[in-house]
């Protein structure tokens, strides 16, 4: 049976599985971000922070949200009128907000890279982009239109398929959300001999520049990919602190 939990607690677990982003993520949160009830009773895990989140949270009794983008803070030495609002309704509600960006891209267990790669049957096989994403590798070789088959069926969408590498799959690059490669990076992906690219969303010119890169690449949605890391960490919060937990889907097709 669910029990309460303080805050402290929380975070301390939190803390231990997840670790330190160091210096690696300046951008978003990375651990608290607004402080709200010490004791916790329900936490609700999302994709990303915002106003109709944070109200679908309310609805199932929250106390604290867990995210993987948390709120943006405004840069300007003002408040913008959206971003007070949000801070009001956590206030107003006594809700707490984690956000966890880098740690569950990077995480090699419970990250959603990682989770990708052991629910398609393949092998952590090094970080890729200082840890955002993840090499990886199956023992065998795998046709190609198998594995992208599982794929679709795992993100529950395919965003785009550009199949201009070989038709047997081993060697992958997984890097979730808007992780397309960097042209910078094409020299590595090619010696390494990586066979398929999975990311979430792409730009424009990725197609061609796949195309003159001899790869794969699968985009199965930025919103879809992300969700794998939050699943899992919920699975552990619930089962190593009894707290009840629960994933709120709000959908983007993106």
């Amino acid at each position: 049976m669910p029990i309460a939990i303080q805050l402290s607690e929380l975070l301390a677990f939190l803390e231990m599985n997840l670790g330190d982003p160091g210096s690696a993520d300046a951008d978003m949160a990375n651990g608290l971000q607004f402080r709200g009830k010490e004791e916790i009773r329900k936490v609700v895990t999302g994709v990303s922070a915002s106003l109709e989140f944070f109200k679908r949270a309310v609805a199932h009794k929250a106390d604290c949200v867990i995210v993987h983008h948390g709120i943006l803070v405004p840069r300007s030495p003002y408040i913008d009128p959206l971003f007070a609002c949000r801070l009001q309704f956590l206030a107003s509600h006594g809700l707490t907000l984690l956000g966890y960006h880098y740690l569950l891209d990077s995480h090699p267990e419970l990250g959603h890279n990682a989770q990708i790669i052991k629910k398609l049957g393949a092998q952590r096989n090094g970080p890729f982009r200082n840890g955002w994403g993840w090499y990886a590798e199956y023992p065998e070789a795998r046709e190609r239109d198998a594995v992208i088959k599982d794929c679709v069926s795992l993100f529950g969408q395919s965003r785009a398929e550009y199949l201009f590498g070989p038709d047997r799959v081993r060697r992958l690059i997984v890097l979730t959300g808007a992780g397309s490669p960097l042209y910078s990076e094409l020299p590595q992906i090619m010696s390494r001999r990586v066979d398929l690219y999975i990311t979430g969303e792409i730009r424009e010119w990725d197609r061609e520049v796949v195309r003159e890169a001899g790869l794969n690449l699968i985009a199965g949605g930025h919103y879809n990919t992300e969700r794998f890391g939050l699943w899992a960490l919920g699975e552990v919060i619930a089962k190593e602190l009894e707290v009840e937990v629960e994933f709120v889907d709000l959908p983007n097709e993106i």
